[in-house]
């Protein structure tokens, strides 16, 4: 045979079994490096998703309640209840027919707060209140001014009255200015449009003379409030304490009630949840907040708690409670 024939044979020989083994050990740690990669950049993905989902819902949630909070008892031009008009023949309903008027017009109640307990005059959505939690009403005139519109109940105002209209025809006197009348009540239900698992913040607000329920936002599992107080006889617009709703310095009939008192400032909490519980994640902390103590989750759910202080400023410088 001819000798470069056998070489040329002996080059052309095939990947041994060793060499095949080998060569399928190490793709298979390749596969599982990328593989693990891809997992981790995924779950990293997932969490920092769920991260800014919550962070975008709290900035809105506090976008919507911040704001209607600080307009609380602003009557269009000035922030005197008892320079507000509420003419007979102004009618405000719940969806069901039934009369509110008097609850959702009050003047002299800019804001009120029930304490672990549903007060609205309205059933709450689904009749699926979320036991617990605060509930907040607030009531003002819109910040901007409208103009006159019928069936919708406004307040034609001046520096030193105002009345409210409901007829899109404003009285002659005062000749300035129009603003909606608003009244605001959050509370928190147990399901939303996102399920029947998913709890929300939800608003009833007053549309064309009946107060409508609205969602605000999914994925709110409580809202707690508590009111800073000022004592008399003299006040000088420094909250002394704050207080929960419930407390007898605030509550009409309590021995321990002051009419001296005024509230001028609003302390709230809200929980907020990610939608789905996440894979991996245990939600292991201890929530201490407001009159909630030791709150332990212990479950795949992540959570967002945050608090704010709002001034009121339509109430400095007026005695008494609202």
């Amino acid at each position: 045979m001819n000798p470069a024939i056998g070489s040329l044979r002996r080059h052309e020989r095939g990947v041994s079994l060793i060499e095949m083994m080998v060569t399928l050990v190490i793709g298979a740690f390749l596969m599982i490096g990328v593989i693990a990669i891809f997992s981790q950049t995924r779950s990293t993905y997932r969490t920092n998703d769920a991260v800014e989902r919550l962070q975008e819902n709290l900035r809105f949630a506090l976008a919507t309640v911040q704001p209607d909070i600080r307009l609380a008892r602003n009557w269009g031009m000035h922030s005197m209840d008892h320079k507000v008009q509420v003419p007979a023949g102004i009618v405000v309903t719940c969806p069901d027919g039934t009369d509110i008027t008097a609850w959702a017009l009050d003047t002299a109640a800019g804001v009120q707060a029930s304490d672990a307990a549903y007060t609205l005059p309205c059933p709450a959505f689904e009749d699926n209140y979320r036991p617990g939690t605060d509930v907040l009403v607030v009531r003002h005139a819109s910040g901007q001014q409208t103009v006159p519109t019928n069936g919708i109940v406004q307040v034609q105002s001046d520096r030193n009255r105002s009345i409210l209209f409901d007829g899109g025809a404003p009285p002659a006197s005062p000749a300035c200015c129009t603003f909606d009348w608003q009244t605001h009540a959050y509370y928190i239900a147990n399901s939303s449009s996102l399920g029947q698992n998913v709890p929300s913040l939800r608003r009833m607000t007053l549309i064309a003379g009946v107060l409508q329920d609205q969602e605000v936002i999914a994925g709110v599992e409580d809202l707690q409030v508590q009111l800073g107080v000022d004592r008399g006889p003299n006040p000088d617009n420094d909250v002394e304490r704050y207080v929960d709703p419930s407390h007898g310095l605030v509550t009409v009939g309590h021995a321990d009630f002051d009419a001296n008192a005024k509230i001028i400032a609003v302390r709230f909490w809200l929980m907020l949840r990610s939608e789905q519980p996440e894979v991996g994640h245990v939600d292991a902390a201890s929530y201490d907040y407001a009159n909630v103590a030791d709150y332990m989750p212990d479950d795949g759910i992540r959570r967002a708690l945050v608090n704010k202080t709002i001034v009121l400023r339509n109430y400095l410088g007026y005695t008494g409670l609202p």
